[in-house]
C-alpha cells in the first residue's frame, strides 16, 4: 500500500472529495481475521482505495487467497493508478460506484466506505431510487453515504456470510440511523461493536468519531458484544475482536428507534442518571439559528453600518460568531464592549426597500455574487431572511468537554453558531432555573447523553438532541426557587467557578441527591 506516497501527492481537498481516510493495517488485520474464518469463496471490498484490506489477507490469509474471488469497486481511478501487485496475487478492480453497480450476493464483506453527507453526492437524485429499487429499503437523502454503503452491502451479504464495516458512529443517534440500525438487527446480523476513546490515536485524518461493526448472517440472535479500545497500544495484545469485549447486550437492549450513543456509553460510565426526568421540549423548543447562507454580506459591524449608511430601521443586533460571547450571562454591558471593538454584531434586516443606501448595499452583494448562493438563490428576495425574536437561552452547536449554555440578557437574535431556546408559557417561569440546570455539571452530564461525537473529541447538538435532553420535572424544579437561579445567575457574571458551585448544589437539591457523589466533568476548565 502506498499511502505515504498517495498523501504526500494529492491534495486534501481532492480525498475530501471522495472522502477518503485510510485503515491503519493492525485494524485491517483484525477486519479481515473476522471475515475470513468461514472461509469464503468470495470476498467484496466495495470501496478498496490503496488495498489495505487485500494486502492484509494476502499476508494473514495467503492461502486461502488462492482460492477466493475478491471484488473490488473503487470510484477513483487517480488512487488505483498507485497500486502495484507485480507478479503477486491481483484482486478484481472495477472502477465505478458501488451504489450503482448491479446487486450481487459474497460470502464476506470488509469495508471502509467513504465520509461524505448522501447530500453531497452530486449523482443523489439519480442513484437514490435506484438504490432504493434494488435493495427495498427507503433510505434519508440526510444519511451519511456510508451508512448507504453498509444497507446496500447488509442485502449482499450471502447466508452464513461475514462483515466487517468501519462507519461513522454518528448514525447510532439518528434519524435516518433508525432504518439502519433496523437493518443490523434483523435475523441477528449484527454480532459485535468495537469503538475507540480515543479514535484520534488511530484514526488520525477522520473527522468524525467511528466504530467497527461486525456482523454475520448466520439467522443466530446473539447478545450483541461490545468493545472499547481506549489506546492504540491495545491492539497489539488482540488477537480476535470477537475475543475481547467488555459486554453483552441483548438485541433488545438496543432498540432501533433509540439513542443508541447513550446506552453504550453508559455501559463504560459510573454517572447515575436521576429517575422521573421530563423533556426539555416540555419547557420550549430549541431551533437552528438564523442561516443567512452569507454571513459575510448580512453580518455587520458598526464600522460597516456608517460606511453604507445603513438606517437603524435596517438592522438588528445579532451573534453572529460563537466566540463572540465567552462568558454564560451575555448582557448589554458585554454587547456593547463587542459592538467597541469593532464586532460584526448586526444583521442586516431590510424594512426600507426603497431606500437607495440600502439598494447601493444590495447592489454591492449582487457585484459579489451573494444572490446566487445555495440559500439566497432559494429565497424571494434573496436578501430576506427569517424573522426571529431573541432567545432566552442559546447553546453551542459544536462544543468540546461542556456544552457551551448562555443565558442571553440582551435582544439579540443569533445565527447558526448557536441554537436557541424559545420557552412555552410553562417553560417561561422556569428559563432560569432551566439554565442553571443545563450549566451544571448534572445538567450536563445528563444532556451530553444525547451528543453526537465527531473526531478529535468534539461533540455536536441538533436541536432535537437537546430538545430530547432529560431535565427535572416541574415538581422536581419546583424544590428549588426562583430567587436561587437568580443568585447563581448574578455571581456567574463575576465568578464562574463559585456559580457552577452553586448550580451543582440548586440542581443536587432538586434531585434531592448529594452532587459529590456524582461523577462530574473537571470543574477546573471554564464553563464554555
Amino acid at each position: 500500500m502506498n499511502e505515504l506516497k498517495y498523501t504526500d501527492l494529492t491534495p486534501v481537498k481532492y480525498r475530501k472529495k471522495f472522502g477518503q481516510f485510510f485503515t491503519p493495517y493492525n485494524i485491517a488485520d483484525l477486519m479481515i481475521s473476522w471475515i475470513i474464518k468461514d472461509n469464503p469463496k468470495s470476498i467484496l471490498d466495495p470501496a478498496f482505495g490503496l488495498g489495505v484490506f487485500f494486502d492484509s489477507l494476502s499476508k494473514i490469509g495467503a492461502l486461502q487467497l488462492a482460492n477466493t474471488i475478491y471484488k473490488a469497486y473503487e470510484i477513483d481511478p487517480t488512487i488505483i493508478s498507485y497500486l502495484d501487485y507485480g507478479n503477486g496475487p491481483r484482486p478484481i478492480i472495477e472502477i465505478a460506484d458501488y451504489l450503482e453497480t448491479d446487486l450481487q450476493g459474497y460470502d464476506a464483506i470488509v469495508c471502509n466506505p467513504p465520509y461524505m453527507r448522501f447530500q453531497q453526492f452530486l449523482n443523489r437524485h439519480r442513484v437514490l431510487p435506484e438504490i432504493e429499487k434494488k435493495i427495498g429499503v427507503k433510505l434519508d437523502g440526510y444519511a451519511n453515504i456510508a451508512s448507504v454503503f453498509l444497507t446496500r452491502s447488509l442485502k449482499e451479504l450471502n447466508a452464513g456470510g461475514r462483515l466487517a464495516y468501519i462507519i461513522p458512529f454518528e448514525f447510532f443517534n439518528t434519524g435516518y440511523g433508525k432504518k439502519v440500525k433496523s437493518s443490523l438487527l434483523e435475523g441477528g446480523l449484527l454480532k459485535q461493536i468495537i469503538f475507540f476513546s480515543n479514535e484520534k490515536d488511530i484514526f488520525s485524518e477522520v473527522i468524525t468519531t467511528v466504530c467497527i461493526l461486525l456482523c454475520r448472517k448466520d439467522g443466530v440472535v446473539d447478545p450483541i458484544k461490545i468493545t472499547q479500545i481506549d489506546h492504540i497500544d491495545r491492539l497489539k495484545n488482540i488477537a480476535s475482536f470477537e475475543d475481547f469485549f467488555q459486554y453483552e447486550l441483548a438485541p433488545d437492549q438496543l432498540p432501533f428507534d433509540t439513542k443508541w450513543s447513550p446506552i453504550i456509553s453508559g455501559l463504560y460510565e459510573t454517572m447515575t442518571i436521576p429517575s422521573g426526568l421530563s423533556k426539555i421540549v416540555e419547557y420550549g423548543k430549541f431551533v437552528r439559528g438564523i442561516a443567512t447562507g452569507a454571513n459575510e454580506f448580512f453580518a455587520l459591524s458598526s464600522q460597516k453600518i456608517s460606511q453604507w449608511e445603513l438606517g437603524p430601521e435596517n438592522y438588528c443586533p445579532c451573534i453572529t460568531k460563537s466566540p463572540q460571547i465567552r462568558k454564560p450571562i451575555f448582557t448589554d454591558d458585554d454587547f456593547n464592549q463587542l459592538d467597541k471593538g469593532g464586532m460584526p454584531i448586526y444583521c442586516l434586516a431590510i424594512q426600507e426597500h426603497d431606500n437607495k443606501k440600502i439598494l447601493a448595499y444590495l447592489d454591492h452583494g449582487v457585484d459579489k455574487g451573494f444572490h446566487q448562493r445555495f440559500l439566497t438563490r432559494h429565497r424571494n428576495p434573496w436578501y430576506k431572511i427569517e424573522s426571529r425574536s431573541p432567545a432566552p437561552i442559546l447553546a453551542g452547536v459544536f462544543n468540546r468537554g461542556r456544552l457551551k449554555v448562555i443565558r442571553n440578557f440582551t435582544n439579540a437574535i443569533n445565527f447558526t453558531c448557536f441554537h436557541a431556546f424559545y420557552p412555552n408559557p410553562l417553560g417561561q417561569n422556569y428559563t432560569n432555573r432551566l439554565f442553571v440546570y443545563l450549566m451544571s455539571d448534572i445538567g450536563q452530564n445528563i444532556v451530553m447523553t444525547n451528543k453526537r461525537r465527531y473526531g478529535g473529541n468534539l461533540d455536536k447538538f441538533e436541536p432535537s438532541d437537546l430538545n430530547e435532553g432529560g431535565c427535572p420535572s416541574m415538581n422536581q424544579f419546583d424544590r428549588s426557587s426562583e430567587a436561587e437561579a437568580l443568585e447563581v445567575i448574578e455571581v456567574a457574571k463575576v465568578d464562574q467557578k463559585k456559580a457552577l458551585d452553586l448550580a451543582n448544589r440548586v440542581t443536587a437539591k432538586i434531585f434531592n441527591m448529594n452532587w459529590m457523589s456524582m461523577t462530574c466533568p473537571p470543574t477546573s476548565k471554564p464553563l464554555i
